[in-house]
């Protein structure tokens, strides 16, 4: 008996030793703070709002707010810069006298009747008056703590977190080309166009822009969407208004560049430095251009304009769009003296001299294809880039035969040289599996042309068979094969095209005068001896 009378004694002093031990509850929970204003480095009011879970009494007990690093508090306050709430309302505003600040810390005696659990949430108002300032670092994650001197839980207890915006907005340019062909990636299509003009456009000093290639192409232009926003939206914009111009560099001396915005103005300029001509804009230098002038901002300011853009000749370009503050006064009086220029959007890109496109449908089994154009990058990867996904897994391999060389070039295949190019010119031999659900669309896009100065194309063709493509972009209906091979007169090459998706010598179809070469298709040719096939213009 006794020994069970020790146990539990010494049980009871274990459990006592434990309440004594426990951690005791802070009085104060789910502090939250609302900044009337959150601009960084400018005064604000603050509404700190928590639940109390004990009573914390008048005129004895304190409230404690410490803000975070970066808050400016000031020294002292005067009579009610800080107020106390409950859920019924004003509870009244704090003394001066009976408010002490410690760095950032502010503690103030409870006025005017007991802080009461039954009557949360309670609030902790510093007016607009009081003078504190918030950090001029912008940012998400601050937080302050809150306590009570309710002895012997004055815990700090940590706030939710508030935001600090930035004291201006700042700004940037979003380019948005237009939609390109279907089944491109747009990493593969240059974004503008040069040469190709309509004959009927006339450019300065009424010269007509005639071309290389293409002159009689409608379309010369390629559309584009230039969005000046605010990337993070600040308190206020470091400007009244705002000038846009823009810049062309590695061109080539009196390259003509067209620019057209939506309000229907077509601006011309120049890049000779002695004779700058233009319809409607301004310039800086030879190479600086200004698109708008004196444009209101405001702290959200967001304009658009769909604009055309068109170079006189192929290269190789950079292009950036500049929004300028023309006169700057610090808004931040202890910031340093900012850049005029508040936004920067530089472009680097190809320009070719048109862009085309064409749609070749590939079958199961066996397709002899050819380039209707002529690719600006004839990588194999580059060209099979746009193929769908599910098309790639279909393709079994893609052979070539060299006449000239007498060496077949294959592409996913072993025992031959590999193939890593697909070119204009040429004709291929894509080999599908069996069955597939449909056909597929492969979208190629180049010229109808070689670049200047390369024209007119010429494909080297050795005696015997050669596997020739057609480089055409319509069916040659004009004088059937024998327009295309013009300069084939006697004796005339033997032809033979393919009926797509045979496995075997059925597919055969034998070319002759005036049948048509289509568009997309190779042929497999016998030359009585070597020699070239030369294009004739479109």
């Amino acid at each position: 008996m006794k020994k069970i009378i020790s146990i539990l004694l010494a049980l009871g002093v274990i459990l006592s030793l434990s309440v004594i031990a426990a951690p005791v509850a802070a009085d104060v929970s789910e502090p939250v703070v609302d900044v009337d204003n959150p601009c960084a480095c400018q005064e604000s009011a603050y509404n700190i709002t928590f639940n109390v879970t004990a009573l914390v009494e008048e005129g004895v007990q304190e409230i404690c707010v410490e803000f975070p690093a970066g808050t400016t508090v000031p020294d002292e306050f005067k009579d009610d810069d800080i107020e106390l709430y409950d859920k019924n309302g004003l509870l009244g505003g704090v003394f001066a006298d009976e408010i002490t600040v410690d760095g950032t810390e502010v503690c103030f005696i409870v006025p005017y009747g007991d802080v009461d659990p039954l009557n949360n949430p309670i609030s902790v108002v510093f007016t607009e008056d009081a003078d504190i300032k918030n950090p001029c670092v912008e940012g998400d994650d601050y937080t302050l703590f809150v306590w009570t001197s309710r002895a012997p839980d004055a815990t700090p207890v940590e706030s939710a977190e508030y935001e600090i915006i930035p004291q201006e907005s700042d700004y940037g340019f979003v380019v948005d080309f237009g939609g390109t062909y279907p089944g491109i990636a747009k990493d593969f299509v240059p974004p503008f166009k040069a040469c190709g003009q309509n004959d009927s456009i006339e450019g300065p000093e009424s010269e007509d822009f005639d071309t290389y290639y293409n002159s009689t192409m409608d379309a010369w232009f390629d559309y584009f969407t230039l969005n000046f926003t605010y990337t993070d939206l600040g308190c206020e914009a470091p400007c009244d208004s705002v000038d846009i111009w823009f810049e062309v560099t590695a061109c080539p001396e009196d390259e003509v560049i067209t620019l057209w915005t939506d309000n229907g103005t077509a601006i011309w300029y120049t890049l000779d430095e002695d004779n700058i001509t233009e319809e409607v804009g301004e310039y800086d230098s030879a190479d600086d251009f200004l698109m708008f002038n004196d444009l209101p901002l405001d702290k959200d300011t967001w304009y658009a304009w769909d604009g055309m853009l068109h170079f006189s000749s192929p290269g190789t370009y950079e292009l950036c769009f500049y929004a300028e503050c023309p006169e700057v006064d610090p808004v931040c009086p202890d910031c340093e003296e900012e850049d005029p220029i508040i936004a920067t959007r530089c472009l680097e890109f190809v320009a070719h001299q048109w862009k085309d496109a064409a749609k070749i449908t590939i079958d199961e089994k066996w397709n002899l294809l050819s380039l209707p154009l002529v690719p600006f990058d004839s990588d194999i990867e580059n060209m099979l880039a746009s193929l769908p996904e599910e098309a790639m897994d279909d393709l079994m391999s893609i052979w070539y035969y060299d006449r000239c060389s007498e060496t077949w070039y294959v592409y996913d295949g072993n025992g031959y040289e590999e193939l890593e190019d697909i070119e204009d010119g040429n004709a291929y031999w894509f080999r599908m599996d069996y069955p597939i659900d449909g056909t597929y669309d492969w979208w190629v896009w180049g010229t109808e042309m070689p670049e200047p100065e390369a024209s007119p194309a010429e494909y080297a063709v050795c005696e015997g068979w050669n596997m020739v493509g057609f480089t055409s972009l319509t069916d040659y209906d004009a004088f059937g094969a024998n327009g295309y091979l013009w300069n084939w007169s006697s004796p005339y090459p033997v032809v033979y095209g393919w009926t797509q998706g045979e496995w075997d010598v059925q597919g055969w179809d034998l070319i002759v005068s005036p049948d048509d070469l289509v568009s997309t298709q190779g042929y497999w040719m016998a030359f009585p001896a070597d020699g070239a096939i030369y294009v004739p213009t479109p």
